[in-house]
């Protein structure tokens, strides 16, 4: 392959564009220090309030209100961002877009850049904004004491695959008139989902979620886990999606299929 042919494969060509390159590093770095500080910020408050006669709130009240400031935040960082940069904000939604060649490799590995390093400066932002008495682990992602690493593995690889298999599909131009509704509302949603689903067990599904708190605080319990299941969720979401679920490629299959059928009808009008 020519120099110029791997430009264009690679996206080193595209970069060049210094101007919209900027506008989208940027919007990906705010985007993740946004969703970091306040979803961080969130976790933090909702586990320290207490209702009317001094009592916690139950971990499953917390737990459900965790999931929809979680889901409600992606979905306004999505429509702030999202017509810069896509919106992002997490290394396995980049890799599943990589996947079905919504962004290049080079920008690819730049955005994923930008997401850690605005990751982690949130992180710090929601640590010297909250107080020390309530601050706790910071949100850091800890395993469930009762599962082995395998099995969050397998938890996160379930909830990234579907939330980057929601962000495929609503990303989908082919299926752009098929109603599909509101984009952000369905990312959203379906983090809400994931962790309402498999807490208190894990919940990252976005590796800098994880990251963040683990720099700030210091705490690495397995955090390997919190990387590996994430990304290979969204790298296998995103060849199922390009080889399974994109439209254009059921519009083929099945133009080939009529095509056979017509030819099998001939042949057999003409016997």
């Amino acid at each position: 392959m020519s120099w110029k042919g791997m430009e264009n494969v690679c996206g080193f060509k595209e970069m060049k564009n210094y101007n919209l390159v900027i506008r989208q590093l940027l919007s990906e770095f705010l985007g993740s220090l946004l969703y970091l500080s306040l979803v961080l910020s969130a976790g933090i408050g909702i586990k320290s309030t207490n209702d009317n006669e001094g009592r916690r709130i139950e971990h499953g009240t917390a737990t459900v209100l965790i999931a929809v400031a979680n889901g409600l935040v992606v979905a306004s960082i999505i429509t702030i961002f999202g017509h810069v940069s896509g919106a992002h904000i997490n290394p396995a939604v980049t890799c599943g877009a990589m996947i079905c060649k919504h962004i290049k490799p080079v920008k690819a590995v730049c955005y994923v850049i930008v997401q850690i390093v605005g990751g982690v400066a949130g992180a710090g932002i929601a640590y010297l904004l909250s107080s020390e008495t309530i601050r706790g682990d910071l949100g850091a992602i800890i395993p469930y004491k009762h599962l082995r690493e395998y099995q969050i593995f397998g938890l996160e690889f379930l909830m990234t695959f579907m939330l980057v298999a929601v962000v495929l599909s609503v990303i989908d131009t082919t299926r752009g008139a098929r109603g599909l509704g509101s984009a952000p509302l369905a990312i959203g949603l379906s983090i809400t989902a994931g962790i309402c689903s498999c807490s208190p067990y894990t919940a990252s599904m976005n590796p800098i979620r994880s990251l963040g708190p683990a720099v700030i605080m210091n705490r690495w319990d397995s955090h390997w886990v919190y990387w590996v299941g994430p990304m290979a969720g969204g790298l296998v979401a995103g060849l199922t999606y390009r080889c399974l679920l994109l439209y254009h490629q059921q519009t083929i299959v099945l133009q080939s299929s009529r095509i056979d059928i017509n030819r099998m009808l001939d042949r057999h009008r003409s016997e």
